[in-house]
């Protein structure tokens, strides 16, 4: 079982991050494109919020399975062979893995309407993971 003490932490860290991208949807491309504070907001927030996601996932993962992962797009493949999230489920976690390195290490070639379309439309998928997450942890 995931030291839920940790789990707590970060759901905190996760639920702030959530609710302060929030309140800047709807934003376009063009908004970002002028306004280079809010693309640094708007891409942190992102990074911090899938980072988080990954982080608990892992703890996760780690306390409960005796598997062997070494990259976050591998945690969908366990948590999916394990029937704890669903193969739809597993895809978004691998986009946000490779979403995540975008913004790691390609972030001088970030689009920014991909940017906006996360704020404005995907959002919802961050939330069924915290759902997953409190459910899972009896939180």
């Amino acid at each position: 079982m995931p030291d839920l003490e940790i789990i707590e932490k970060h759901l905190s860290a996760y639920i702030s991050d959530l609710s302060n991208l929030e309140k800047h949807s709807p934003v376009t491309a063009d908004d970002l494109k002028r306004n280079t504070d809010l693309l640094w907001i708007l891409e942190r927030g992102v990074y911090l919020l899938i980072q988080n996601l990954f982080d608990m996932l892992a703890h996760i993962v780690s306390a409960d399975f005796n598997e062997k992962w070494d990259y976050y797009s591998d945690l969908g493949e366990v948590l999916s062979k394990n029937n704890i999230i669903t193969d739809e489920e597993k895809k978004i976690l691998t986009q946000m893995a490779g979403f995540r390195n975008r913004l790691s290490h390609e972030y001088l070639g970030l689009e920014a309407g991909v940017l906006a379309d996360i704020v404005n439309n995907r959002l919802n998928d961050f939330k069924k993971f915290l759902q997953l997450i409190k459910s899972y942890c009896k939180l």
